[in-house]
Parts: C-alpha cells; structure tokens; sequence
C-alpha cells in the first residue's frame, strides 16, 4: 500500500501513470459518475460565491479544472508535486481552450503563496494521509485562505470504505482515512475552518459496484444510467463525501 508523504509523492512523479490517469480511473461509468458529481459540486460553489483567487492543490492531470474552468472569472492556480502531472495539465488546458492558469511544482504541506486565496480545493489528496498529516495539510491551506473562504474536498465514508477495503484487499493501492461525518467535523474544527455541508456522492455503492463489473462491459451506457438511478435512490450510505468548510 502506498502510503506517507514521500511515497505518495514519487508514486505521482511518473510520466506513463500522468498520462493514464484519467483514463484509467475516470472514464469507466463509476469513475465518470464520481468525475460528475465532484465537477457539478465546485460548479455549485463557483456559481454561488463568484471566487477571483481560486487554488487548486494536487491537481494531477488537471482532471476536475478542465471542465470546471469556465466556471471562474479569472483563471486560478494549479499546484501539484508532480512535473509530470503538470506537463500533462498543461496539454490538457490548452487543449481545452483554458490556457491562463498559472502551474506551479511545489509541497501541499509547505505551500508558497502568499495570496489570501478565495477558495481552495483538492481530490484525492487529503484523505491519503493519515490523522497528523491531514492537520499538517489543514493548517498549510488555512494559512493561504482568507477568513470566511472556503476549503472543498473529498473524504471516504468509514462505513461503506471499511468494507471495500476489506473485499479489495491487495487490489487497494494507496492508504485512505476512513472517517465518520462527526469525525470529520471535529478535526476541520480543530483546523480553524467551519463545517458547510457534506455532499454524498455513490450511495448504494455495493449495487454500483454491480452494474460495473457485470453491466458496463458489455454497455457503458446503460451501466451509467444504472447507476444514476440507484444514486439518486434516497438512503443509503455513500462511499464519498464531498465536504465544504469555511476558514474561520
């Protein structure tokens, strides 16, 4: 598993898996569905609070900027640790008509603005590290925060992750934190910030789970639209939530 700061960092500083990211995580239906809700999220928050110092930490391959970058004013940040992931962001956003924003290579833990940015967001980045370094993490992004912007990112809902660990076993690559919703309200608190909403994403997702290993093979869409269904099916508890708080 991989797993710490340095690890996680170096498993990121290779070209071929930069230029497979996406590919290999998101365009399947379970991962487009997730790409989906996570893009619609920060659409959300850019439409309701017009952010014009935007930040974005550890973006790999520019996965969620791409599509959410019509959505700001003024084009933002990207910072990751990884040269490669920034080469293949920076294809990527060209590509896609969005060639302003500014890449910088640099440490999550150690960031080097001195900008009070409006709005900072990062996936799958925070819930890689365990209880010390997410505070670490916590604390770098508050320090470039101004008071009252917010913070967004992803976070595994113990309960449903505990499980798929469990049936993953050493399919599971890269360690995640599996917390509670109290959990996470307690230490973003204990970080300065101020809990908004946690947004569920893949709910149901043993039955989501299902249609992609027995429905998308032979039809990705269908599969999709499966899945949109059983998602939107109220109860149930998610595998993600996409968590928003405030710097106080």
């Amino acid at each position: 598993m991989i797993e710490g700061h340095k690890d996680i960092r170096e498993a990121y500083r290779d070209t071929h898996v930069a230029r497979e990211y996406v590919a290999r995580r998101f365009r399947e239906p379970l991962g487009a569905m997730l790409h989906e809700r996570q893009v619609a999220r920060m659409r959300d928050v850019a439409g309701t609070t017009n952010p014009r110092h935007v930040l974005e930490i550890a973006p790999g391959p520019a996965r969620v900027t791409v599509d959410l970058a019509p959505s700001f004013a003024t084009a933002g940040v990207l910072m990751d640790a990884s040269a490669q992931m920034l080469a293949e962001a920076q294809g990527r956003l060209v590509e896609s008509g969005q060639p302003g924003w500014r890449l910088i290579q640099g440490d999550a833990f150690h960031l080097p603005f001195a900008t009070s940015f409006d709005l900072v967001y990062s996936f799958r980045l925070i819930r890689h590290f365990d209880d010390a370094d997410r505070g670490r993490l916590y604390q770098s992004i508050h320090k470039v925060l101004r008071p009252g912007g917010l913070l967004v990112f992803d976070a595994v809902n113990v309960t449903v992750g505990r499980s798929v660990r469990e049936r993953s076993g050493n399919a599971c690559q890269h360690y995640d934190a599996l917390l509670t919703r109290d959990e996470i309200q307690a230490e973003v608190e204990r970080a300065g910030f101020r809990l908004i909403r946690t947004d569920p994403v893949q709910r149901h997702y043993a039955l989501l789970y299902q249609l992609q290993v027995l429905v998308a093979p032979r039809s990705r869409r269908l599969a999709r639209w499966g899945m949109e269904i059983v998602d939107r099916v109220p109860g149930g508890e998610p595998l993600e939530w996409i968590v928003t708080c405030e710097r106080v």
